[in-house]
């Protein structure tokens, strides 16, 4: 690139001698004025070309300066205490059956638990509305009138609007049973380990565990907030649908049969959104374990590595990186020159 330059320098220089020289025919001067122009498009590619190839080698010193992080890591990861992460791994493998238990046991009370409360004040609404006949154990109306259905109406909303705050506050409480077990997961430890890598892998374990500590807290913490991607609409707006679909299913009023079979329809979003979500929290509880063990085990694998490398094998590498260091300065040095020329 240099030796181009010298040329297209020489070719200017020469052309600007032809022009001062008067004993010089006008039509060979002409020419020399238009190489003359013509060569300084060159020039200017070149020193921009040296300008954009200073950038990359940029890049190139980045990778020997990371090569070089890494290898420095390497006694952090090979001299730290392998028991002490053995441990970490046995706790994790605990926290995971108890999350699977946990889970099973919480998506079942919960469930058991949502159902009854709305069972029970389904029940108070059908007796109070159609007239529970509690000597004859029948309904005395299987119709409300046209005037007592927004009655009805309202009163229905209203315990659709008080069953979401109870379920919201039931699946937090057997959610929080699990919340508690990844809250046990000890993250200084992970932390520690974190540390004895190099800075890239630092800055790329701690956003993803920043990424997946932010979820977990979202999730847990508002467990009906966060529903399951196939439900479009809110805890709320869900249930509500059956409601509006019961009171403009007849202008005349609304029967028994129909109030019944509204308010099973909405005991059954319950029990499936329910199910949904505790599997999806599971789910994501689970695999939270799964990656903090995958880490451990990545850690062992490397320190198991590292700690075979002999001091003839670590000097061969540094060795290697000042060589390729002094290979590119001497290409920037090179660069410099053009660009400054």
């Amino acid at each position: 690139m240099n030796e181009y330059l010298k040329v297209f320098q020489a070719i200017t220089q020469f052309s600007d001698r032809l022009l001062a020289d008067e004993y010089k025919s006008v039509e060979i001067k002409q020419s020399a004025t238009h190489l003359s122009l013509d060569v300084e498009p060159c020039i200017e590619e070149i020193k921009q070309s040296a300008l954009r190839l200073k950038g990359l080698l940029q890049v190139c010193f980045k990778d020997v300066s990371q090569a070089e992080d890494v290898w420095n890591s390497k006694p952090r990861i090979a001299s730290a205490s392998p028991v002490e992460v053995w441990e970490q791994i046995g706790e994790l493998s605990g926290c995971d059956v108890r999350i699977r238990s946990l889970g099973k046991q919480g998506k079942y009370d919960a469930v058991v638990k949502v159902r009854k409360c709305w069972n029970d004040k389904t029940t108070k609404l059908k007796n109070q509305w159609f007239l529970w006949d509690q000597k004859n154990q029948v309904f005395q109306r299987d119709t409300i009138g046209f005037f007592d259905k927004d009655n009805l109406h309202k009163e229905l909303r209203n315990e659709v609007d008080y069953q979401v705050e109870r379920s919201i506050l039931i699946v937090d409480n057997e959610l929080n049973l699990i919340f508690k077990e990844l809250q046990s997961v000890d993250i200084e430890n992970i932390e520690f380990c974190i540390e004895c890598f190099d800075l890239n892998n630092q800055f790329r374990f701690r956003e993803r565990l920043q990424s997946i500590g932010g979820e977990i807290i979202s999730k847990f913490t508002e467990p009906l907030k966060y529903l399951p991607e196939s439900y479009a609409n809110t805890f709320k707006e869900t249930l509500k649908s059956p409601v509006e679909t019961l009171v403009h299913k007849s202008k005349m009023g609304i029967s028994l049969i129909d109030f019944e079979e509204s308010c099973k329809v909405i005991e059954s979003i319950m029990d499936n959104l329910i199910l949904e979500v505790f599997e999806e929290r599971v789910k994501l509880a689970i695999h939270t374990i799964e990656k903090a063990i995958m880490f451990y085990n990545n850690f062992l694998e490397k320190q198991a590595r590292y700690q075979q490398e002999t001091a003839e094998q670590r000097a061969t590498e540094k060795d290697w990186m000042e060589y390729q260091r002094q290979q590119l300065r001497e290409v920037e040095q090179y660069i410099e020159s053009v660009i400054g020329y």
